[in-house]
């Protein structure tokens, strides 16, 4: 009874010697590949999205980051982050859904680092917030008119973010194309002083002229959005358009919002 007793036992002590160290075996392969994965680039890695504050098309979004701080810092940690951080400035983030404007609040979350095996950067967390313009589908926006055509409306928002009025958008009920009668002038106003030949160099500045002034024609050169009841351009002597978000799509980390008025 005794013998069997002490056997059950010791296959009992087996076991669990087996199965502990199954977990640690397991325990440290999750580690190194964790470790491994986090060597294996210097860019920051957003962890944690805590809190967000939205005003308007703007929202503040305090995160966590974890850091992995290239050697050359480690006399001035602080700036080797902000660095790190700048490199999120006017680009899309995923994770905010978002094009980040600014960063401000630094806080780091460790008095000290780590240096994990033969990797020279200093891993650590810090706490941010972030101010991200993130639009919202449904939500109204003002942009400034920079171009005009029988197509679309093209507008800059925040004088930054491009913005379209695609013309299926424009009520045909209310505005309609008027193209400008004035759009060939441009084009023959250099002809004039052909048989001067005194100058040479005053009819290059005036050509250069020329060039620049043909560049910088306003949006209704060729044409304009009016309004058929009253003939007024869209966006009035400023250029200034409210619209309805429609749609926005990001591409080469930034974001394009397409609207209707």
């Amino acid at each position: 009874m005794a013998k069997e007793e002490k056997k059950r036992k010791s296959k009992s002590q087996d076991k669990d010697k087996k199965e502990k160290k199954k977990q640690k075996t397991s325990s440290k392969h999750s580690h190194k590949q964790h470790d491994k994965k986090v060597d294996s680039s210097s860019s920051p890695v957003i962890t944690q999205q805590t809190t967000t504050t939205t005003y308007s098309s703007f929202s503040e979004i305090v995160t966590q980051i974890y850091l992995h701080l290239a050697p050359m810092w480690a006399e001035n940690a602080t700036e080797g982050v902000i660095e790190q951080l700048n490199a999120f400035l006017m680009k899309f983030v995923p994770q905010f859904d978002g094009i980040v404007l600014a960063h401000s609040n630094l806080e780091l979350l460790t008095d000290k680092g780590k240096i994990l095996y033969d990797s020279p950067f200093c891993h650590f967390f810090v706490r941010v917030k972030f101010l991200v313009w993130k639009p919202q589908k449904g939500t109204k926006l003002v942009g400034r008119i920079n171009l005009q055509s029988q197509d679309h409306i093209g507008l800059l928002i925040y004088g930054t973010f491009n913005a379209s009025i695609p013309s299926k958008s424009i009520p045909s009920d209310t505005f309609e194309w008027r193209a400008s009668e004035t759009e060939s002038e441009p084009v023959a106003t250099d002809n004039n002083n052909d048989d001067d030949e005194s100058n040479e160099d005053d009819e290059d500045e005036e050509g250069q002229a020329s060039s620049t002034k043909f560049e910088e024609r306003s949006p209704s050169q060729y044409g304009e959005w009016v309004n058929k009841t009253t003939g007024e351009a869209i966006g009035g002597e400023d250029g200034t358009v409210e619209f309805n978000v429609v749609d926005i799509v990001e591409a080469n980390d930034i974001l394009t919002v397409t609207g209707s008025l």
